[in-house]
């Protein structure tokens, strides 16, 4: 969930940061084309899906804190800080362009901006709180996005490489990078997934 409202953040922000693009470069009158008033609608708009995903993420990381369960490693937290590094690249780079060559759009930049600011509290705050709790109902996985598979919905789980892949109900396909587990806890988390989908008749294979 968390990864679609990212997706949908960053499509919409590239794509309006490239219709500006064209805009300036083919010389449009945005005052004629009312583009000041579209980017404020659009600021909202991913204002909007920030604070969804923002209430999301927050509450997942604090409500897991003080839950027994495996610490991200180091390696892991440094994919999430990718991951989150890149989408700060390509907001930057809008409101860089934006900020030289259009003087419209100020609340469209500022929400930008608030896209990064949150990115990188969540990824410092995670980077002690950042973990994979395994309990009677679901795997959770809390990092920069979060992951709930539910015993429930799984049919197979199959290890495959350096991750585990979740076949669901509905065929969709979840997985969990073994990466994200330090060396030591692999096996050890291995172990206990395999031993609860036996114990409820999943299937799985490596």
């Amino acid at each position: 969930m968390i990864t679609l409202y990212s997706r949908i953040a960053l499509f919409t922000s590239i794509g309006t940061g490239v219709l500006c693009f064209l805009s300036f470069n083919y010389h449009i009158d945005f005052t004629l084309y009312k583009v000041s008033k579209w980017l404020d609608i659009i600021a909202i708009f991913l204002l909007f899906i920030l604070i969804v995903r923002a209430l999301i993420r927050w509450v997942a990381v604090f409500r897991i804190k003080n839950t027994t369960g495996l610490l991200l490693s180091k390696k892991g937290w440094i994919k999430s800080f990718t991951y989150e590094s890149v989408l700060w690249v390509f907001n930057l780079l809008i409101v860089l362009f934006m900020a030289l060559y259009i003087e419209v759009g100020f609340l469209f930049k500022v929400v930008l901006l608030l896209y990064v600011i949150e990115s990188l509290f969540h990824l410092l705050i995670g980077k002690s709180n950042y973990k994979i709790v395994m309990s009677k109902n679901a795997i959770t996985l809390v990092n920069h996005a979060l992951l709930v598979i539910s015993w429930n919905d799984i049919v197979t789980i199959t290890l495959r490489h350096n991750d585990l892949q979740f076949k669901l109900k509905n065929n969709k396909v979840r997985l969990i990078d073994l990466d994200l587990i330090s060396e030591k806890d692999k096996k050890s988390f291995e172990s206990k997934i395999k031993e609860n989908a036996f114990q409820r008749n999943i299937y799985f294979s490596s």
